[in-house]
Formats: structure tokens, sequence, C-alpha cells
């Protein structure tokens, strides 16, 4: 929250829906509420992290629209580099810029996803990652155009990615605007084979879609998956649990825990080699076990603003997510949605 308040682009409006959170996040953000009327919250009962964003970016007004998860932080100047970009791009629909990963105690590693439309789409169609979901701006109108987010409450952002790119252009400003948090408790392997698998899904929806074809269910994609490919079916179960071990190896060694990291960064490699360096090499802005490692404090600062305390972080990360929306004259609106 803080990051978001302390933006040099100060023209903006942040929606942040409760999805009947029980762990006291929706007093924080009532009172922020009353301190700043830009915030505005909006109760609701569990109905779920995807309709929860619905419903924020539904209750926006202005024509773009930024998405943030609550434990992250953003760059001073995101906002205002972001906007510039999308109001001297008209046909790029959805933005995202460059990450810097974040531990408990360390910093470092930069992404280096690719910023052309037609390498993120490839990278999309083939499971890469190629954007971080919480860094977008994405414009409104075609959000609406799309039909929203689907039904499924897990990989949202990869079957939005592909439909946004089948009506606009997708780019990532080359340039470090965000600091995605790893928790190592966040980190589910089960999660990760079936995001995995909905990612596969998405994809093969865009291919149906590309030859006018009627989509199918999720159910029958799994039974075909399941009958007409076994071998790649067991590639890919190979290939899903070592991004898991991949994963909980950064989130180790952000924690300190070096040895342990090690360890599972050993694991991947010995389970999918050719994706695991990959990613690495995907992540090699610093080098892993460098010494110029940040320590990351629980307390605001004025060159890293954290989003709250560690408690308040730890409790908050499943629940909240922002966004963003600008209007005609530039001005933006930060449409948080909690999940």
């Amino acid at each position: 929250m803080e990051s978001v308040l302390a933006q040099s682009f100060t023209d903006w409006e942040m929606i942040v829906v409760n999805d009947g959170s029980t762990d006291g996040s929706p007093q924080y953000l009532h009172d922020l509420a009353k301190q700043d009327d830009r915030v505005r919250v909006i109760d609701q009962s569990n109905q779920g992290q995807n309709a929860a964003a619905n419903h924020a970016i539904s209750l926006a007004k202005a024509p773009l629209v930024a998405r943030m998860d609550a434990d992250d932080v953003c760059d001073l100047h995101r906002l205002e580099k972001q906007v510039a970009f999308m109001r001297d791009n008209p046909t790029v629909g959805l933005l995202g810029t460059q990450i810097r990963r974040l531990g408990d105690r360390r910093s470092g590693l930069h992404s280096s996803f690719p910023t052309d439309h037609d390498e993120i789409v490839s990278a999309l169609l083939q499971n890469h990652h190629a954007i971080c979901n919480p860094t977008i701006v994405f414009r409104r109108s075609l959000f609406e155009q799309i039909g929203g987010y689907w039904e499924h409450n897990i990989a949202e952002d990869w079957d939005m990615f592909l439909r946004m790119a089948e009506v606009s252009r997708l780019a990532n400003l080359d340039e470090v605007l965000f600091s995605y948090r790893f928790h190592r408790g966040s980190i589910n392997g089960r999660r990760i084979v079936e995001a995995q698998l909905f990612n596969e899904y998405a994809a093969s929806q865009w291919h149906l879609r590309r030859q006018d074809l009627p989509g199918t269910s999720f159910e029958q994609f799994i039974s075909d998956h399941r009958s007409s490919r076994w071998p790649t079916s067991w590639l890919f179960s190979i290939d899903s649990h070592s991004i898991g071990q991949y994963r909980q190896a950064v989130a180790e060694i952000y924690s300190g825990r070096s040895i342990r990291g090690s360890m599972r960064l050993c694991f991947a490699m010995a389970m999918s080699p050719l994706r695991t360096l990959r990613r690495a090499k995907r992540m090699s802005g610093r080098i892993l076990f460098g010494s110029d490692q940040s320590v990351v404090h629980a307390d605001p600062v004025q060159d890293l603003p954290i989003v709250a305390s560690r408690t308040e972080r730890e409790s908050s990360s499943r629940q909240s997510q922002p966004n963003v929306s600008t209007n005609p004259d530039d001005s933006v609106k930060a449409v948080a949605g909690k999940g």
C-alpha cells in the first residue's frame, strides 16, 4: 500500500474488494480510506479471487487499470512510466515491467522478460513466464471486450494475456519497476502443477479460437491430455515439479538459507535441466549468490517503501490485489481486488 501511496503519479484511485477477510486487514483498509479519499473499500462475501477482481475493475471509471499484489513493492515512478508508454503506444493493450525478486532477507535477480509482442505470445504459448501479473497496466475497454477473467480461480492471468493479445499488442518495459516478493510458505507444489495445466489449457483454447473452432471444457482437456499424450504428460509432470523446486530454491536463498536453496536448485536441474537454465538466465540480472544482495527491511524506507509490517504483509498477501486505471487526461485509478 505504501508504495502506491508514494507514487510520483498521484491522480489515481485504489479500489479494494474485501472478499470476506477475517484477518483484521479490512479495518486497516477502512481506516486508510478515511485518511485518503483516493482509497475505496468494497465489502462482499466469499466469491473468489477472480470475482473480486472483476468486481473491482467493473467499478473503475478511467480507461487504464493496473494490478498489484498486496505484499509487493512498486518503484516510485512505476505508474508514471507505464501511463506515459500507454499514452504514446495506443496499439498496446497490456503492459508489464521487469521485476526484482524479494525475499525475507535478500533481494537481487532482475528479470529479462521479452518486450516484443510476438516474443511474449510465443513464450506464453510454450508455458514460459513472459509477463508478471502484478506489474500489468491494461486498457479497461479491451478487458471488458474479452469478457474479463475466466471463471477458474487459477491461471486467470495467462488466459487473459492470450485473449488480450487477440485484440491488441502486449509489451513489457525493459526496466525494473516492481519488486516481487517470494514467500517460502506460499509456494505449493501441487498448486504449481495445477497452474501449469491451466496455462496449457489456456494456450489450447487460444489455438482453437485461432482456427474458429469451439472451445473445450477443462475436464475434456485433461482427459485428452492423459489419454493421447501420456509420454508428454509424464514429462509435463516432471517439468512442473522442477518449477516448484526452482521457486522454492529462490525463496530459500532469499531467506538466507543458501545451502538448502542450492540443494533444491540441484533437484530442479536434475529434473528439468533446460527449463531450469532458461529460468535462471531470464532472472540473471544479478548473481544469485553474489555479495551485492541487499537486506529487505520490514519497516518503510524512503527508497524502498514496504507495503506493511511483516505480520500484516503475511496475513494480507493472500487477500488483497491492487490494480490501476487512467482517465483520458492521464489520471490513474489504482484498483485493488481483495482476493
